[in-house]
């Protein structure tokens, strides 16, 4: 077995492990039930439970052990065999964030088929503690976007867009609607990728209401609002951005390659005056994906921007812009994210005042940002006298 088909497993709702004098469910009412319990969790976390349990029934195949049921000595000895595992570098080949996931996913397809979770044996637990503490280091924290940097790589791709062609000019409008609402509405790249067109609705006060439907802390999908205000420097203003990028947009939807090309082809003038004021937008097709890829060519991707791709041009965007190589790696999509906090703590907002856009429930969370990017905020220390 190298995969999984989620209906390969036994399920105990649709009556494979039920009593044989228990009627059984009918088929039509277990397809509905699988349906329900697959709203459970988002795509993504199921395709992860898929690819881990296939790494868990190729590692069973090799060694010659059934993956189901698993006893707590046969996931012992996989996670152990698996925490040795170096890659080319040196370096460690699994994480131990990795390793936990893994077995909370064997102890998922577990329970899913009526049989005893192996992973919550303490001799696993006991197992995974001493992976994690022969392991301890300091997590990979992404280095924050500040406001002035922004306004550093923002300077360096316009310059190169207006001494380029007219493709080089749609990339600089989606780079920089997605840097500036990125920073200003605290989003992770996750949540940028989703956004649809529909998602950002202009307001004649307040700027852009953005809806994040769903979020890494928001399994239920409840979803929530983030207001993006209007900036008083038009090099930086996140409306201003937003519309500029919507015209490439609209522009691609209506008339392709060609609708484009005469949008941009004059558009060599410095971004100096505001254009965001008494806007309107095409909301025709409105659920489809914001930011889109931008070819070489200038034609749009039909797909939404991944997430990875939004971390790989922060990077080179930033790399362009004449950031050190050593500072680039640090960066990625959360930069801007910690940017919007630090920033905010630098300029003295409140700990509720940030939360309201982030959406954080724990300050905590923010008092990390504090400590580890603007440490003399409201610190003693500056008044020594040093």
């Amino acid at each position: 077995m190298t995969g999984l088909d989620p209906r390969s497993v036994p399920d105990v709702v649709s009556g494979d492990l039920s009593a044989s004098s228990a009627p059984a469910v009918p088929d039509t009412v277990a397809d509905a039930m699988r349906r329900l319990r697959d709203k459970a969790a988002s795509g993504n976390t199921r395709a992860a439970h898929l690819s881990d349990w296939a790494i868990f029934t190729r590692w069973c195949e090799s060694t010659g052990h059934a993956p189901l049921p698993a006893t707590p000595e046969q996931v012992g000895w996989f996670l152990t065999e698996k925490a040795a595992e170096l890659r080319p570098d040196g370096r460690w080949a699994y994480a131990p964030s990795t390793l936990s996931r893994w077995v909370s996913t064997i102890n998922k397809l577990h329970a899913l088929a009526g049989h005893p979770r192996p992973g919550q044996h303490e001799s696993v637990r006991d197992l995974l503690r001493g992976i994690r503490r022969e392991r301890a280091t300091p997590p990979a924290r992404r280095t924050p976007l500040l406001t002035d940097d922004i306004r550093s790589i923002l300077a360096d791709m316009r310059t190169t867009a207006r001494e380029g062609g007219w493709p080089d000019r749609a990339a600089e409008r989606r780079d920089s609607a997605l840097l500036l609402i990125g920073l200003a509405g605290a989003l992770r790249r996750s949540e940028l990728s989703a956004l649809a067109v529909s998602d950002v609705v202009p307001h004649r006060a307040d700027g852009l209401y953005v809806t994040v439907r769903r979020s890494k802390t928001d399994r239920e999908a409840r979803g929530r609002t983030v207001t993006v205000p209007y900036g008083s420097d038009p090099h930086t203003c996140p409306v201003c951005a937003y519309r500029r990028w919507r015209e490439v947009l609209d522009a691609w939807d209506d008339g392709g390659r060609a609708a484009v090309a005469e949008l941009l082809a004059a558009d060599a003038a410095p971004v100096d005056n505001h254009c965001c004021r008494g806007f309107s937008v095409d909301t025709t097709d409105a659920d489809r994906p914001l930011f889109r890829p931008v070819h070489r060519s200038g034609s749009l991707g039909g797909g939404a921007l991944t997430g990875q791709s939004v971390h790989s041009m922060i990077q080179r965007r930033a790399l362009r812009a004449g950031f050190s190589p050593d500072l680039v790696a640090t960066l990625g999509g959360h930069s801007l994210r910690a940017g919007f906090v630090t920033q905010a703590v630098r300029n003295g907002a409140t700990t509720q005042t940030i939360m309201t856009q982030t959406g954080h429930a724990d300050e905590r969370m923010v008092a990390l940002y504090s400590r580890h990017h603007a440490g003399l905020v409201g610190n003693a220390v500056t008044h020594l006298g040093l």
